[in-house]
């Protein structure tokens, strides 16, 4: 072989071999990918590009393939390598290595869970990112802020009433404590008065309270008795509204009868003389004797006469 030759194929074997070394630096592949792809959804995907490794566990299983906004969110589909296959409690976050780490997508999933992964997109949580960490941080701390900026103003006006009615506020006092060292006597004494009276009847009040139970009881007895009563009395002029009703009839007929006895004898006095007073027939005999027997026996009409 010529020179020539011979350094045409040392350049040949050159390039091959500086093609392949690239490819496998740069991650670079010859054929088309093999394997699952699941996409993220990330409210924040920055620190990651394509070719960012995927791990599991600590074990890389994949890489990201592409990046592209969706609503608003960043929308990172994964390459997942053949054999791999995900539980349906999948989740994905963001993690790295430190404040200028390496960024990652790391998967876990509940320990123990076995049934497969059927959806083509998995949620994102952010317990990983240490951005969104500091983020919530940063957002308690204005909060906090926020909170002791108000109290602060709210115990300036507090100060500033304070202030404005600091001479009322000391007059009221002073005059309180004026009035309790005028009035310290009367005070002792009440308080000497009420203790006494407390102590004097004790006893009584022991008594009362002993009492109050069986006055109680009595009471609940008597109301209890007096609804048996009340119901036994009710049952008994049930049982007798008949003879009341002929009762109260007799005596409206009594007092018609003596009533016109009266204003008979008022108007007519010399009739007491006589030994047998004229007795006139009464008009309403009939209609008596009728009201009588729809009041005792319920029937309408008199009976009709004996043959």
């Amino acid at each position: 072989m010529n020179p020539q030759a011979r350094l045409g194929a040392f350049v040949l074997i050159a390039i091959a071999l500086f093609a392949l070394f690239s490819s496998k630096i740069g991650g670079f592949q010859w054929s088309s990918p093999e394997g699952s792809s699941i996409d993220v959804l990330f409210s924040d995907a920055a620190g990651i590009s394509v070719q960012t490794p995927v791990l599991m566990a600590g074990v890389q299983i994949g890489e990201v393939a592409a990046i592209s906004l969706k609503n608003n969110q960043a929308l990172v589909s994964l390459r997942i390598q053949p054999g791999i296959n995900l539980p349906a409690s999948t989740r994905a976050h963001i993690a790295g290595g430190g404040l200028v780490g390496e960024k990652y997508i790391a998967l876990h999933a509940t320990a123990g869970d076995k049934r497969p992964l059927t959806r083509a997109v998995i949620p994102s949580s952010s317990g990983g990112n240490f951005r969104d960490m500091i983020s919530r941080a940063a957002g308690l701390t204005d909060d906090a802020s926020r909170f002791f900026g108000k109290a602060e103003r709210i115990t300036d006006k507090l100060s500033d009433i304070i202030d404005a009615n600091r001479t009322d506020i000391r007059s009221t006092t002073h005059g309180l404590a004026r009035l309790i060292e005028e009035n310290r006597p009367d005070i002792r004494s009440t308080t000497h008065n009420l203790s006494g009276m407390v102590r004097d009847n004790r006893k009584r009040v022991d008594k009362l309270m002993r009492t109050l139970p069986k006055t109680a009881d009595a009471g609940r007895n008597f109301f209890t008795e007096g609804a048996a009563t009340m119901r036994d009395l009710h049952e008994v002029i049930i049982d007798n509204r008949e003879n009341l009703y002929r009762t109260l009839f007799e005596l409206r007929i009594a007092a018609e009868n003596l009533e016109a006895f009266s204003d008979d004898i008022r108007r007519n006095p010399w009739k007491i003389l006589k030994e047998k007073p004229e007795v006139k027939a009464d008009k309403r005999a009939r209609a008596r004797r009728m009201e009588e027997m729809l009041m005792t026996t319920g029937r309408m009409g008199l009976a009709p006469a004996a043959k």
